[in-house]
């Protein structure tokens, strides 16, 4: 019997073409993956792309985050959300923010 499934990778990392000049850490979004740069690069090279792991990023000033929330990545204010529209899925919150109040949560990605 042939083999339904081979593995290939642990898909801590993928490669993703990008379509924006990077640096490293910075936020790549690709389809519904929100990952983290690896490595610097220019519109249209391949580079490797964290899609899990638990991060600090900068959250919106005026969301209130429990630990559990889903968050979002907001492309435009370059910052983790719990506002849905327009924003693509990146993870749960690992720790927690008071609602007006600026900071950073940390955020399993991936999840």
């Amino acid at each position: 019997m042939a083999k339904q499934a081979v593995f290939t990778q642990d898909g801590k990392t993928l490669d993703m073409t990008l379509t924006a000049d990077v640096s490293v850490g910075d936020v790549v979004v690709e389809g519904d993956f929100v990952g983290i740069a690896n490595n610097a690069g220019l519109t249209g090279e391949v580079v490797a792309v964290h899609v899990d792991g638990v991060w600090k990023m900068n959250a919106r000033t005026a969301d209130a985050i429990a630990v559990g929330s889903a968050l979002y990545w907001d492309d435009v204010n370059d910052e983790l959300t719990i506002v849905t529209t327009g924003n693509k899925k990146a993870g749960l919150a690992v720790s927690s923010k008071a609602a007006a109040t600026a900071g950073t949560v940390l955020v399993k990605i991936g999840a």
